[in-house]
């Protein structure tokens, strides 16, 4: 009989859906619990709240989501989000219990306040097992909790390589792409105003930012304010089957974030042969090695976004070398079967002898 795991996570989120799927490719029997999202085809998914949710819901619903825990009995508890969620599976007693950090909860959350910080502690100390998709999480958070030293282990947000790359030719005008969401922590009014510089020194360059959020409108009036809207054009929300395509489709992938715990979207783009640009934070140098994948530049900083924007726009042979240095890279160190692999020796070890919390 196969053994039962109640994922608790954002249903909406591309990495909670890839993993349950994942999962029950693996032989469990997996049920999502999701705080509003949408239901995961071919996975159990209940959801509670309709909307974006908020803070407040995670607490609203946390007796009916534990006595919903208690009702399934299940194997082993997967939590993806050292707050919310990982309040919700803060049982004691039930069963082996992991945890996996995403970033904001930890980076974020945990450093708001004495407050914030005995909150997620509280929760840390009811799971067994941690993940992080990155060295540089993995070390903050040990360094903010140090019970968890001994008891997490990195395993990335990896990606899957296509057969088709990018073959880079000599164009005009270079295009430019941004694939995050349109939130501030994501820079992308950053990588506006690197482009008014590039426009400025008639640099050839066309962006397509891809992606939603709260801000997109904010974004749409700075591009009409800066002159933009020749050069930049917003295309939205796509599918996640859909972007290795756009990836083909561009010259150069662009991620000025403020703030990451990993960049899986870079790790997209450079499985795709795409060099890429990016912020030197967090644990993108693990994704992004400095001048072998792409180039890295401080946060916050327009003009040194845009001169590395424009040593790739007018250097194809590099472009060419950092594609399929990327694409090398990843396909040894973070592919995405090699990621699941990972996780089922954990969930193996927690069922076959982990401690329950």
């Amino acid at each position: 009989m196969a053994h039962k795991v109640v994922i608790l996570g954002y249903s909406y989120s591309r990495h909670t859906s890839r993993w349950a799927r994942a999962i029950r490719d693996e032989g469990y029997d997996v049920t999502v619990i999701s705080c509003s999202g949408q239901p995961i085809d071919g996975v159990e998914t209940i959801i509670y709240g309709k909307g974006p949710g908020s803070a407040g819901d995670y607490f609203r619903y946390l007796q009916r989501v534990q006595i919903r825990l208690r009702q399934l009995k299940p194997d082993l508890i997967h939590a993806f989000q050292a707050t919310g969620y990982g309040h919700w599976g803060a049982i004691r007693g039930l069963c082996p219990k992991l945890l996996t950090a995403l970033g904001s909860d930890i980076m974020i959350t945990a450093r708001k306040s004495l407050w914030h910080r005995w909150y997620v502690g509280s929760i840390v100390k009811k799971y067994d097992r941690f993940t992080s998709p990155s060295i540089f999480l993995r070390n903050t958070m040990e360094a903010i909790y140090p019970a968890v030293r001994g008891r997490i282990e990195v395993v990335t947000f990896g990606v899957e390589v296509p057969d088709r790359y990018k073959e880079h030719h000599a164009v005009t005008p270079v295009r430019l792409v941004y694939m995050k969401l349109l939130r501030s922590i994501y820079g992308p009014d950053v990588l506006l105003h690197a482009l008014v510089q590039l426009k400025a020194d008639r640099v050839p360059v066309r962006l397509d930012m891809y992606g939603y959020g709260r801000e997109t409108a904010g974004l749409k009036k700075l591009t009409k304010k800066l002159g933009l809207e020749s050069v930049v054009t917003f295309q939205g929300w796509i599918d996640q089957e859909q972007v290795m395509a756009r990836y083909l489709d561009c010259d150069i992938m662009v991620m000025p974030s403020r703030s990451e715990s990993f960049g899986v979207a870079a790790a997209e783009a450079s499985a795709a042969g795409l060099p890429v640009v990016a912020t030197a934070v967090g644990g993108v140098p693990e994704v992004v090695l400095d001048g072998e994948t792409g180039l890295l530049v401080p946060p916050e900083d327009p003009h040194r976004l845009a001169d590395a924007i424009r040593r790739l726009a007018e250097d194809v042979d590099m472009r060419r070398k950092f594609g399929e240095a990327g694409r090398e890279y990843v396909s040894e160190h973070l592919q995405w079967d090699k990621s699941v692999k990972q996780m089922m020796n954990l969930y193996r070890e927690l069922l076959d002898g982990g401690e329950k919390g």
